[in-house]
């Protein structure tokens, strides 16, 4: 069970869930500009963390106040720790999320006790243009036609008729994010609040921008914190971006989710539950009691 509550943070107001004893953590979405839905991977550590979730600013519950930038992003999860008032805590995320958390552990290292990176793009940009592929090879020569008419269209339209464009893209996409066909309807839906097109596009605009510094790439070759990789295996985001990303780390892990896509904990979450209990145990807690002890 969950604790709901609104939080003024950073001067935005943010939809805040927590659950759990034990070590802090935080779980990011992905998007950018769709909201929590990482309850399922909350609910496999609640044992052992201190779980918070949130809806980033701008999207789902929380207020719809820029600027959308990962400057800020950042910024609110720092609030959030604060609020909290957590020494340290495990920061992870999902696909955008991930990212996030990446940009969090470079800027606030002594606040970042382990990253958590699940199915997310890496640092390396060149993994939209293999991404696309595969997602295209994944659909039908009809949806295939539909998707590639509908990218050219979105270009040109704008209001409603822009959004009905990009809700169905939407759609196709996520029927590429399964390993399983019959998996789709229980992959993570945005029906009950808008998804925000602003935040996705500015903040995914301002991401990439990071991703292309080469500073900041560095840094994060350089975090010295445990980091945990998880990625499906049939996930059309290339994984031997992030395994490759995993070796140049020092204190990293790679883990493969055989048989799954872009939501792993969804296809296969015995597996996924394992891993993450696993890094938990082993590589964060046994060191903070070690720590303790000096």
């Amino acid at each position: 069970m969950s604790q709901e509550q609104v939080l003024l943070i950073n001067s935005v107001r943010l939809w805040t869930a927590v659950q759990g004893t034990g070590l802090p953590m935080v779980l990011c979405h992905g998007g950018p500009g769709s909201y929590d839905y990482l309850g399922p991977v909350a609910d496999m550590v609640p044992d052992l963390c201190q779980i918070v979730r949130y809806d980033q600013r701008g999207s789902g519950r929380s207020q719809l106040v820029g600027p959308y930038d990962v400057f800020t992003f950042v910024d609110d999860l720092e609030g959030l720790r604060r609020h909290f008032n957590f020494e340290r805590w495990i920061v992870g995320g999902h696909s955008w999320g991930a990212g996030l958390a990446l940009a969090y552990a470079v800027r606030f290292p002594v606040r970042t006790s382990a990253v958590l990176h699940i199915a997310g793009t890496g640092i390396d940009d060149r993994w939209h243009d293999e991404y696309r592929e595969n997602r295209l090879n994944a659909l039908r020569e009809i949806e295939r036609e539909e998707y590639q008419r509908l990218r050219a269209q979105r270009e040109h339209v704008e209001g409603s008729e822009q959004e009905r464009i990009l809700g169905r893209l939407r759609t196709l996409s996520r029927m590429t994010d399964v390993f399983d066909p019959n998996q789709v309807d229980n992959l993570p839906s945005f029906d009950e609040y808008p998804v925000s097109n602003e935040a996705n596009e500015k903040v995914g605009a301002d991401w990439k921008n990071y991703t292309r510094d080469s500073r900041f790439r560095q840094s994060v070759y350089n975090l010295s914190m445990p980091v945990l990789f998880l990625h499906g295996a049939c996930d059309p985001r290339p994984s031997h971006f992030i395994e490759t990303l995993a070796s140049k780390l020092p204190r990293s892990t790679f883990a493969s989710i055989p048989e799954s896509g872009h939501c792993p904990w969804v296809e296969k979450p015995d597996e996924v539950k394992a891993s993450l209990r696993q890094f938990v145990v082993d590589y964060v807690i046994k060191e903070t009691v070690g720590a303790s002890r000096l």
